[in-house]
């Protein structure tokens, strides 16, 4: 691996996200998309911070302009569209901009890397591309896992 860009300062809210299988969307959040693939469902509202000092001066976080409804994070967010074995978790999932002020947040994170690193186990166990696993499979590691605590 090799850094390719940092950013120029800490706590850059919005940054590089992958183009997933499914992206993550306003019309996700206006409507409390329901996926069947779900690693979560997510109840953070949307937390748009201003892009700059004199936007910050006037209105330093700006909230939908719809009603915003709990929705579903899918697993195929998570999986990457263009490049075979790559998934990804937290604020850097495939989703649009207005999705990512909203599923950013810990908690979201938290349930996102747990189902991405359930699913590169059972990818690696059976040899194939995380995009092949189904969901069941997946869930049924993250149960059993309960189940030991």
């Amino acid at each position: 691996m090799q850094i390719v860009a940092t950013p120029e300062q800490i706590g850059v809210r919005d940054g590089r996200r992958i183009h997933g299988r499914y992206t993550v969307n306003r019309d996700d959040l206006a409507t409390g998309a329901r996926h069947d693939d779900a690693v979560t469902r997510a109840t953070f509202g949307v937390d748009i911070h201003a892009h700059d000092k004199e936007a910050n001066d006037k209105k330093a976080i700006i909230h939908a302009d719809f009603k915003f409804h709990p929705y579903d994070i899918p697993l195929r967010a998570l999986i990457a569209k263009d490049v075979d074995g790559l998934l990804m978790a937290g604020r850097c999932i495939s989703g649009d901009f207005t999705a990512h002020a909203s599923y950013r947040v810990t908690g979201n994170s938290v349930a996102m890397g747990e189902a991405a690193g359930a699913t590169a186990a059972v990818a690696a166990r059976t040899r194939r591309p995380p995009h092949e696993v189904a969901w069941s499979e997946v869930r049924a590691v993250m149960e059993g896992l309960l189940k030991e605590v």
